[in-house]
């Protein structure tokens, strides 16, 4: 009996913790659930344009066994 009322004591302390921490910054941790910043906000400015240079990362091939024998 002792043991039940000790685990109902220690969930409600942990509750009473839970609350008070989402009372305080609930709005913090639900902007960092979205994926967005707290303290971040529109940035004044003008866009930004990137360009990525693709260049073919392709090997040369490797040289067959029949060019093998004739380097040979």
């Amino acid at each position: 009996m002792f043991a039940a009322a000790v685990t109902i004591a220690l969930f409600g302390i942990i509750l009473t913790l839970v609350v008070d921490v989402m009372r305080r910054d609930g709005a913090k941790v639900l902007a960092a659930l979205e994926g967005r910043s707290w303290t971040a906000g529109p940035t004044a400015g003008r866009p930004v344009t990137i360009r990525f240079n693709r260049r073919c990362t392709a090997e040369e091939p490797a040289l067959g066994l029949s060019q093998l024998r004739a380097a040979a």
